[in-house]
């Protein structure tokens, strides 16, 4: 149909009006669907402070900041943990929301829960609770309080978008897991940094070590709270070691050793320690600990989880790797994510990162946070960009370099076998004789861990990389070097270390350390720290350990028979470290490393708990050189 040239001019009008109109509806609702581009500063947001119940009555305190403009819903992110959603009261704010400014920015429903038990929140507390639910239903856990706070988000939150992610570090990491194998569907991405996942071989114990250095923070995590406080309630020591108002404090070494026995420490831990009680009466990895192991636990999670943490973390480097080992077997959904980084560093923003003397990258929190943190949330809980596309990311710390793996561990592309010869050599020459290298163990004058003797309420994060060349004039601690290397050795995966041993006693502790030795000629770096000698640096790379009367089955302790040859593997966890070429790679055994660890009385006792001073004796020990560290080596 034809229409005059006025008519068709305004017909031509009206149909573009209405074509502006629908593509106006229609760019609208695309944007309604999709999460503006906030740029939230703290003072964005509102603190709110409220009780969740959950289904047995219980309360527990939880902490929300949601942003001020709600104009629009947000994803909440939760962390659960046991050192409290502090500062306490509707009117104040923590000096940070959480660590990561980019989300802040973004905006999010920040929420912090005490676990159960702890400062704010009703009921009993106890370490790494069993997921008692799995067996009965009517039982509680923190996986029925993970799973009944997100159903309280869901009917009580307001602008909230239903998509929840979880993270936490360390305790709180652990909760993250939890909260994960709880499969709430709003949970949607939860990243767990250095996860706990079982107390007997990290932590508080070491594969029948007793981790000494934590004995000044026993008290907080072994003290119930007689009803909810914003004040401490566990009974503290630390006036008996460090007296912080004229600046004076217990020599760290001899403390420790002036009590010795592990039944010395009564006036430092309180007798209603239930977690003390608990350690004490479970030294081998019996039916209580077994129970507590949380790995077992991973095989069935639905979200998107993320593992990330460190390869130098001194607590929970083992969560790191086993979480995600498990829970990959069970899901495409897993990735991990490994830098050089201690116990939570990845948390900071360092534009230059130093584990003590070693430089290890720059503005790698940064980046982390900004590039898989970020990204991560963003699209898993928004809808919003691209997620970080690795399976495995991991990071060398011996070349400073990322690099992305399809599984871990990787498949090393051959084995290198060094012995450990009587000479003190570290070759893959084959031995032709049982000659051995013997020692002295000495518990009265055991082998320190550290160079200095500052008092630390824990092991201080720079012992990972720290210089072993203070223990040079030790006759208890045996050192094999290799020759310098030709060419780069690049070390991926998880050493072996087969040590055939012998002790005139029946009892011993073995620590196998394994160094990156720098070249005598070794030039200056722009990044070396003023006054530390790095020529010829004894770089400790990884330190593994057991107590010798486990070396068949951590169940039940068995002791050596005097003088007669054994095979004990001592465990060391994955590494990826590349020695390069001019380096040279020691190997070093010792029986102790004090006060890290508890002592050995090397004569056989029962239960080490239960042992007395007097029940402390010098042993020698021999490794055979048959012995052998098995490298797997990685060709990038």
């Amino acid at each position: 149909m034809l229409f005059p040239p006025r008519t068709q001019q305004a017909v031509i009008s009206f149909v573009s009006c209405i074509i502006l109109v629908f593509t106006f509806f229609s760019c609208s609702t695309e944007q309604d669907s999709t999460p503006k581009e906030n740029h939230f500063s703290q003072a964005d947001y509102t603190k709110t402070e409220t009780y969740v119940e959950m289904r047995d009555g219980i309360k527990l305190w939880t902490t929300i900041y949601s942003p001020k403009d709600t104009t629009q819903d947000y994803p909440v992110l939760l962390k659960r943990t046991p050192y409290s959603c502090a500062p306490y009261g509707k009117d104040t704010m923590p000096a940070n929301i959480m660590h990561n400014p980019d989300l802040i920015a973004s905006g999010y429903h920040f929420i912090i829960q005490d676990v159960r038990g702890r400062w704010m929140s009703e009921g009993k507390y106890e370490n790494v609770k069993p997921p008692y639910s799995f067996e009965n239903p009517e039982r509680t856990d923190e996986v029925t309080d993970s799973w009944d706070t997100f159903e309280w988000l869901q009917n009580n939150l307001k602008n909230y978008n239903g998509n929840a992610g979880m993270y936490g570090n360390s305790y709180p990491g652990w909760t993250t897991l939890v909260g994960a194998r709880s499969n709430h569907p709003s949970l949607k991405a939860v990243i767990a940094m250095a996860p706990v996942t079982n107390f007997y071989f990290e932590d508080f114990n070491r594969y029948g070590l007793f981790a000494l250095n934590y004995v000044p923070v026993i008290n907080f995590f072994g003290t119930q709270h007689n009803g909810p406080t914003s004040e401490t309630w566990w009974p503290e020591r630390d006036t008996l070691w460090n007296d912080e108002e004229n600046d004076v404090s217990e020599p760290y070494y001899e403390f420790f050793l002036e009590r010795m026995a592990l039944t010395n420490f009564d006036d430092i831990l309180d007798s209603t320690n239930f977690f003390w009680k608990n350690i004490r009466s479970h030294s081998a990895y019996d039916e209580f600990h077994q129970k507590r192991d949380w790995i077992q636990h991973l095989d069935s999670i639905n979200c998107h989880v993320m593992i990330a943490g460190g390869f130098n973390d001194e607590q929970n480097l083992y969560g790191n790797l086993n979480s995600y080992k498990k829970i990959a077997q069970h899901s495409d959904k897993a990735q991990l994510l490994l830098g050089p980084w201690s116990h939570g560093h990845n948390k900071r923003r360092d534009s230059l990162y130093y584990l003590g003397n070693i430089f290890l990258g720059a503005d790698l929190g940064k980046n982390y946070q900004e590039n898989e943190e970020f990204e991560y949330f963003e699209y898993h809980l928004k809808g919003r960009g691209t997620p970080p596309d690795f399976k495995v990311k991991l990071y060398d710390n011996g070349t400073l370099s990322w690099h992305e793996f399809d599984k871990f561990p990787a498949t090393p592309n051959q084995e290198k076998v060094l012995f450990l010869d009587e000479n003190g050599n570290l070759n893959d020459n084959t031995p032709e004789n049982q000659k051995a290298r013997e020692f002295v163990a000495d518990p009265f004058h055991p082998v320190p861990y550290l160079e200095e003797n500052d008092f630390h309420r824990m092991a201080p994060k720079k012992y990972f990389t720290d210089d072993q060349r203070f223990l040079n004039e030790r006759e208890d601690v045996l050192s094999w070097t290799s020759e310098p290397l030709e060419e780069d050795l690049t070390v991926l995966g998880e050493i072996k270390a087969l040590i055939e041993f012998a002790t005139d006693h029946e009892d011993a502790d073995l620590y196998v350390k394994v160094i990156d030795v720098y070249p005598e000629d070794r030039a200056d770096e722009e990044t070396d720290l003023e006054g530390i000698n790095y020529k010829g640096y004894q770089r400790l790379v990884r330190l593994g350990y057991i107590r010798g009367r486990y070396r068949e089955s951590f169940e039940a302790g068995k002791p050596f028979v005097s003088g007669e040859k054994t095979s004990v593997q001592v465990p060391l966890l994955d590494v990826f470290h590349t020695f390069k070429k001019g380096h040279r790679i020691m190997v070093q055994i010792q029986s102790s490393m004090f006060p890290l660890f508890d002592l050995n009385p090397q004569k056989y006792v029962e239960d080490i708990y239960q042992a007395e001073k007097g029940d402390f004796e010098k042993a020698k020990h021999s490794i055979y050189q048959d012995s052998k560290i098995i490298l797997p080596i990685m060709e990038l």
